[in-house]
């Protein structure tokens, strides 16, 4: 198929490229008015409009020919840092917006100067193809180093994409040099693989930069959707996903884990005395403790009102044993932000030891909360170890 657009005549391919990017273009626009919440779209989408007219202006064979095409190029070598620019806001990277406006300045004076002393289309040819590839190694570099790895299959993609571009620039920079022609429109084996590449790699730009939206989107959704509004912890029902999947690692390889169900102690004076936003201010402040307390690999999360569930995996009862004592004494001896103090009673179940299921597993840490608060509150109980057919009391 590659071979059969290659032997297309010059203008066919220069017409599919247009409508191409026609096209790419008005998916783009109305990408802007659907995802409003994103950084870098509405750029990106400019570069893919400056592409547009930098491509028309070069495909116009208005006279003369070398302000034409110069026009073209200097739009197009626009129309990437714009995309750099894009994908930056997108990926939360930083990029010095003076350094791309005179990169694109040291390119226009360039153009100009061969344009009036050393009109070769070679020359220029190589001017902006060195300049694509810089262009093109800073989008890379953008991608590679972002710290969200939200849409990390995407931005590989993309960066597949760029890195194929500067391959396919570089072979023609060497086929121009052996093969020299006068002008973009001469019948040539460089000027119809040019194309094809435009052709190809304006159709996958536009389909990975809206693989990259797409993916966070996704990605963004789900994290509402298990994420507790106010404290920011993973809500029940993700928590419950996290639990089913721990009982059947323990039934697969036997590796144990264990849960803490934690309840902030007298929570209804704080509220009837401070009111809900002082009662959601300590739950806040209990959530950032359990965050900052506990180890990369554990989950905790808002169980219901103010009771946190924390899932400990890999871990028996008395490194959880040490675990809970922690954050109770830790709860008790730093005050919310507004100096409230609380305390928080805890309940400890290891799976096996105090059920075989999530059910009973968390059935059997509530009754040790319970156990807690009845003997005092503001301390840590742990399961009595139960049979699987039942749970009894603690």
């Amino acid at each position: 198929m590659l071979i059969n657009l290659i032997g297309l005549d010059i203008k066919t391919i220069m017409s599919m490229v247009s409508i191409a990017l026609a096209m790419q273009v008005v998916m783009m626009i109305f990408l802007c008015f659907l995802v409003k919440n994103y950084r870098g779209i509405k750029t990106f989408t400019a570069a893919r409009i400056a592409s547009l007219i930098g491509y028309s202006f070069i495909f116009s064979q208005i006279q003369p020919l070398s302000s034409t095409v110069g026009i073209g190029s200097c739009l197009l070598v626009f129309s990437s840092s714009l995309g750099c620019l894009g994908i930056a806001k997108f990926t939360n990277r930083k990029i010095k917006t003076r350094y791309l406006v005179a990169y694109n300045l040291a390119f226009v004076f360039i153009q100009a100067f061969l344009i009036l002393f050393q009109d070769i289309f070679l020359f220029k040819t190589a001017a902006q193809s060195i300049f694509q590839i810089v262009l093109l190694g800073v989008a890379i570099y953008l991608l590679a180093s972002s710290p969200n790895k939200s849409f990390i299959e995407s931005m590989r993609f993309l960066m597949a994409v760029f890195l194929a571009l500067q391959l396919v620039l570089g072979l023609r920079l060497v086929a121009l040099i052996d093969n020299p022609v006068p002008n973009f429109f001469a019948p040539s084996k460089a000027n119809s693989l040019s194309l094809v590449a435009v052709f190809i790699y304006t159709f996958l730009l536009t389909t990975g930069f809206t693989m990259m939206v797409c993916q966070r989107l996704y990605y963004d959704l789900r994290l509402a959707a298990d994420t507790d509004e106010l404290t920011k912890l993973l809500n029940r029902r993700a928590i419950m996903r996290f639990l089913e999947r721990e009982v059947k690692i323990y039934n697969r390889v036997g590796e144990t884990f264990s849960i803490i169900l934690i309840d902030v102690d007298h929570f209804k004076k704080v509220n009837d005395q401070y009111g809900h936003d002082g009662g959601d201010m300590v739950l806040v402040h209990v959530a950032e403790i359990l965050n900052t307390q506990l180890r990369d690999i554990d989950f905790a999360s808002r169980w219901g009102g103010e009771e946190f569930l924390i899932l400990l995996p890999a871990i028996g009862v008395k490194d959880s044993l040490e675990i809970a004592e922690r954050l109770r004494a830790y709860v008790e001896q730093t005050p919310a932000v507004s100096g409230i103090s609380v305390t928080v009673s805890l309940g400890i179940a290891v799976i096996d030891n105090h059920g075989d299921s999530v059910e009973r597993l968390i059935t059997a840490a509530d009754h040790a909360l319970y156990a807690a608060k009845k003997s005092g509150r503001n301390q840590v109980k742990i399961a009595k170890r139960m049979n699987l057919n039942s749970i009894n009391d603690c």
